[in-house]
């Protein structure tokens, strides 16, 4: 191999590997987030529901579901973040479904340091009343 090429790939493979690093990756494959930050979440109630996965990072919480309603219920997905202590740090709710399963995400994020330590999410009719909800703590798989 020519030396000006084996330069090249040489400086092409340290390029590939400091963008992996800055990414967060490895070049192993490895994933940025524990799989104990994230539980999935199942809340429904008849035909409606509110599904997905909640992911806990360092000041935020990120809920990423579909939201079910029907013209015959509509329904309002909510989600709250909490401390170690039980005082809630974020709090959110989505827009209203009347038509079917729609992705709606709740990000919540606060401005104290530290991770929350359970987070709850709520089914809510039209009117804003809780039909079902369930509470995970940090390292549960699944509510």
């Amino acid at each position: 191999m020519h030396p000006r090429i084996r330069r090249t790939t040489k400086r092409a493979t340290a390029v590939a590997a400091i963008l992996a690093a800055t990414a967060g990756l490895n070049l192993a494959g490895a994933p940025n987030a524990a799989a104990a930050d994230r539980a999935t979440f199942d809340v429904s109630v008849g035909a409606t529901y509110y599904r997905g996965t909640f992911d806990f990072y360092n000041r935020s919480v990120v809920v990423d579901g579909v939201l079910r309603g029907l013209s015959t219920g509509c329904r309002r997905g909510q989600a709250w973040a909490y401390d170690a202590g039980g005082i809630p740090l974020a709090h959110k709710t989505t827009s209203l479904v009347c038509n079917g399963a729609v992705a709606r995400d709740i990000p919540l994020s606060w401005d104290v340091p530290g991770a929350a330590s359970s987070v709850a999410v709520d089914l809510l009719d039209a009117n804003g009343k809780v039909l079902k909800y369930c509470i995970a703590t940090r390292g549960d798989e699944y509510c």
